[in-house]
């Protein structure tokens, strides 16, 4: 293996070890909020969900059309 072999896999190595750990964090997170939601219930849930759309409304208005979108294509009578 020559030099620029290595330095190539140490660099994918490095790379990998660091998703990893973000894959991990990110689980972590996501379980831990999980749990809160199991602890809260649907009150806190709708708590995030309308702290979330005061902050981010244009974005909270388009993740609504899209469900909406979404929920309609699926209801449709006549769907082939």
């Amino acid at each position: 293996m020559n030099i620029d072999e290595q330095v190539a896999d140490s660099s994918v190595q490095a790379g990998l070890g660091r998703a990893g750990a973000v894959v991990k964090d990110v689980a972590d997170k996501a379980r831990e909020k999980f749990a809160s939601y199991r602890e809260g219930g649907l009150d806190q849930i709708s708590g995030d969900i309308e702290d979330y759309a005061r902050r981010q409304p244009a974005t909270a208005l388009l993740i609504a059309a899209g469900v909406g979108l979404l929920v309609g294509m699926l209801l449709r009578p006549g769907r082939e």
